[in-house]
């Protein structure tokens, strides 16, 4: 099956030679899906919402490419879990592993055994080790998505707050990258707001909840909870609306529109950035797609279809700028 680029990208590419300099260019019109393939989608773990907007969007390209598809995952947010399905997939010789990481350097062994034994790996959300997968899609640009998340509670709490991190677990990447954003953003805008504690769920909404009512209760003076996790978020979330505090604690994360609804428009919530898990889902199949025919180098332009052209800089990808969800938008989005 051959996909078509559109006229107006076409034309797009065609008169702007120079941005294009250097850089190899796979279009849609090149993708050859005349062999089908084996793909596998390994989250954190399995049941979380966000992940299964990434999947409902993979599973729709997977149609359109090819791909034969595969979701599965450990049933906590573990990294052994993750390497003992990355092993069964090695056995069954999958053509591509595509994964969100619960622990960069506990995964890379298994996954450089996979691309040794010519299994590419693309990593997306959360990164493995480098050394460790051919391509790295990378939500939005750290710094840009530490800004939103500050942003989206800075301008409720006032420039001088005590506020709290609900993380996922310790050693979760992009976690650790948006903390790490948030931090240099804070020190740089908001001096005088003060991160008094940093708490970690599990990417699970029940430990989540449990950790945000630890928070609030230890640390009375707390105005707001960024929790750059969706488990996280709506457990801080809930955790607010169970003490009686919406309206003087406010929270912000990165959860998907579904599962935060009910708290943006209760106001516990009042912004949450994010971007589109379906379409990065979508994303996610064509580079595995390009990459198991060897046809994305790491610095290239490449064409995904309807989702418009990126840029494999570094063998980095990245998706998106921050999607910002508010009461006044919210219902615009469904996963």
């Amino acid at each position: 099956m051959t996909l078509s680029i559109s006229h107006r990208l076409r034309a797009a590419l065609l008169a702007t030679p120079m941005l294009l300099a250097g850089l190899a260019v796979a279009h849609a019109a090149d993708i050859d899906t005349s062999k089908s393939i084996k793909v596998a989608m390994v989250p954190k773990l399995v049941g979380l919402s966000v992940f299964k907007a990434n999947q409902q969007g993979a599973e729709a390209a997977a149609k359109l490419l090819n791909i034969n598809f595969l979701y599965t995952g450990p049933v906590t947010a573990s990294a052994q879990g993750q390497v003992d399905v990355f092993n069964s997939l090695i056995a069954r010789r999958f053509s591509v592993i595509t994964t969100t990481s619960n622990n960069p350097t506990q995964l890379a062994p298994a996954l450089k055994r996979a691309r040794r034994q010519g299994i590419k790996v693309v990593s997306y959300d959360s990164d493995v080790a480098a050394d460790a997968r051919d391509f790295f899609i990378q939500n939005t640009d750290y710094a840009e998505f530490g800004k939103a998340l500050v942003e989206s509670v800075a301008k409720y709490t006032g420039p001088s707050a005590e506020i709290a991190i609900l993380s996922s677990t310790p050693d979760a990447t992009i976690q650790n990258e948006w903390i790490n954003a948030l931090k240099t953003y804070l020190s740089a805008h908001y001096p005088n707001i003060k991160i008094v504690t940093t708490q970690y769920g599990q990417s699970s909404p029940s430990q989540s909840l449990t950790a945000g009512l630890n928070i609030l209760q230890a640390n009375p003076n707390v105005t707001a909870i960024i929790a750059p996790d969706g488990a996280a978020e709506v457990g801080a979330a809930a955790a607010v609306e169970k003490l009686g505090k919406t309206g003087r604690v406010f929270v912000t994360g990165c959860s998907d529109p579904n599962s935060i609804r009910q708290y943006v428009k209760s106001g516990i919530i009042k912004e949450s950035p994010l971007w589109d898990e379906v379409k990065e889902g979508m994303l996610v199949m064509y580079v595995a797609r390009l990459a198991a025919n060897n046809a994305i180098q790491p610095d290239s332009t490449f064409t995904a279809g309807d989702l418009g052209s990126f840029t494999a800089k570094d063998r980095v990808i990245v998706f998106s700028k921050p999607l910002v969800f508010n009461k006044a938008n919210i219902d615009q989005y469904q996963f």
